[in-house]
């Protein structure tokens, strides 16, 4: 699974899922955070999950257990990903350093 970080645009490659503890390796932000959660509503900035605790501060990391990634990319073709052949070319060649 792929995460783009929201804050600087780094792709952050995961095996198993986003921890709760996870940062973007370039900015050092949350990543397990409401403003990486698909259940964000970005234009009122509240959590679509009628059940989930309020979270004064988006960015800051959290143990929601309604957290799924936003900008998820997979093989099987995840939510909001483009999914772009060549994007995924070129993020294996930046991750594993090979051509």
């Amino acid at each position: 699974m792929i995460l783009d970080c929201r804050k600087c645009g780094n792709k952050v490659a995961f095996e198993v899922k986003v921890g709760f503890r996870a940062l973007c390796p370039e900015c050092s932000a949350y990543l397990h955070s409401c403003s990486h959660c698909r259940f964000l509503d970005e234009g009122t900035s509240r959590c679509l999950e009628p059940v989930a605790e309020k979270v004064r501060d988006l960015e800051t990391g959290n143990f929601c257990d309604y957290f799924s990634p936003a900008y998820e990319e997979s093989n099987a073709g995840n939510t909001r990903g483009s999914g772009d052949r060549n994007e995924a070319e070129d993020l294996w060649k930046k991750l594993t350093g090979k051509p």
